[in-house]
């Protein structure tokens, strides 16, 4: 599992404990294997994989790159994007608002 995936799979995680489809057991085993799990900001962590994978000019899948960005778009125009990942993407990605 890459990094992507496991801020997927933490990502699944925390919406399934929202609606209280997780048994006891789950969380429990959740708890002691990544004791902050709930505390993870998953689209954060994935922010992080893409812009290491920038830094060094590689992308291992066009499509996650490509629904990646668009979720950053999103953010961007909703007001939601942190400004200090902004300020990277503009960085990384000039252009990457308006692609």
């Amino acid at each position: 599992m890459n990094a992507y995936e496991a801020a997927d799979f933490i990502e699944e995680c925390q919406l399934e404990d929202a609606v209280g489809e997780l048994s006891p057991d789950q969380i429990a085993y959740l708890d002691e294997i990544l004791p902050d799990w709930r505390d993870v900001d998953a689209e954060a962590m994935r922010t992080e994989v893409w812009l290491e994978e920038l830094n060094i000019g590689y992308s291992s899948s066009v499509e996650s790159a490509t629904t990646w960005l668009g979720t950053q778009q999103r953010l961007a125009r909703s007001g939601a994007l942190p400004a200090a990942q902004r300020v990277r993407l503009d960085a990384a990605l000039p252009g990457w608002l308006m692609a």
